[in-house]
């Protein structure tokens, strides 16, 4: 008798089938938790080898375009992430694009920030360094629009919940500031977007007849909402989703990436 697990490996596979036979087929993913494993220092992160092997191989491939849409800032996606440039990029939560894999006239659509919202980020970034003060091997990153605060790295890993209680409580003192918690990270942004704003603007210029999307966070999930009756969307780890499928980690997702690289490959001939 087959297990739950690979009836579901089946029905992953069959929709990796129906992406792979797409007209056009965009491959959208998150990258923290999806692409690359989580890292003490966010700063190391990678992914992972067999997942960039199938990145390079869809995008050597006509009518595919893949996008990493992440709350990580547009700098380190085009530096560390695509360095040559031949992905579709969404950084900040959807607060920056970069669409020049399209061409070069798409261009970028860069971070601007009104008076009002620089002040906002200063009172939202010096909140963190108190709250980093007070738990030590808590981190604060810096982003174009917001300022996170991270308990993966902190000494005392029974008070992760607790510090990050107090931080989503002081954060939304600041009026107009957007709060979302998710693994082990509070964030924070002075900006509006969402990750599920950058998967519709990338859906909607490339023209995809199918887009594939994954994720991890809470975060992710304004995506996955974004997705058509014919998308597919795939959830990593546990946790809700509204995806209709899910690996149990960046390593599975890898190799799912893998089989639809190597099947997209074929139905192009």
């Amino acid at each position: 008798m087959k297990g739950p697990h690979e009836d579901a490996h089946r029905g992953l596979d069959d929709a990796l089938g129906r992406a792979a036979r797409a007209g056009t087929l965009l491959v959208a993913l998150d990258f923290d938790g999806t692409l690359a494993p989580f890292t003490d220092d966010p700063a190391d992160s990678r992914a992972l080898p067999e997942a960039q092997s199938a990145l390079e191989e869809l995008l050597a491939l006509d009518r595919t375009y893949v996008a990493v849409i992440s709350g990580r800032p547009m700098a380190f996606l085009r530096s560390d992430v695509d360095p040559a440039g031949r992905m579709l990029l969404s950084g900040s939560h959807g607060a920056e694009m970069h669409l020049e894999a399209l061409g070069a006239a798409a261009g970028d659509a860069a971070v601007q920030l009104t008076p009002a919202q620089a002040q906002l980020l200063a009172r939202a970034t010096a909140l963190v360094q108190e709250q980093v003060g007070r738990y030590p091997g808590s981190r604060l990153e810096r982003k174009p629009t917001g300022a996170a605060f991270h308990t993966r790295t902190m000494r005392d890993q029974s008070l992760c919940a607790r510090a990050e209680r107090e931080m989503i409580e002081a954060f939304e003192q600041l009026e107009g500031l957007k709060v979302t918690p998710g693994q082990h990270v509070v964030e924070s942004s002075v900006h509006s977007a969402t990750k599920g704003e950058g998967i519709t603007a990338f859906m909607q210029a490339t023209g995809a007849d199918v887009t594939l999307f994954a994720g991890d966070d809470v975060t992710d999930e304004n995506a996955m909402r974004e997705l058509g009756p014919g998308d597919i969307g795939i959830k990593v780890g546990s946790g809700d989703t509204a995806a209709a499928h899910r690996v149990r980690s960046p390593a599975e997702l890898a190799a799912a990436l893998a089989r639809l690289a190597a099947w997209r490959r074929e139905a192009l001939g």
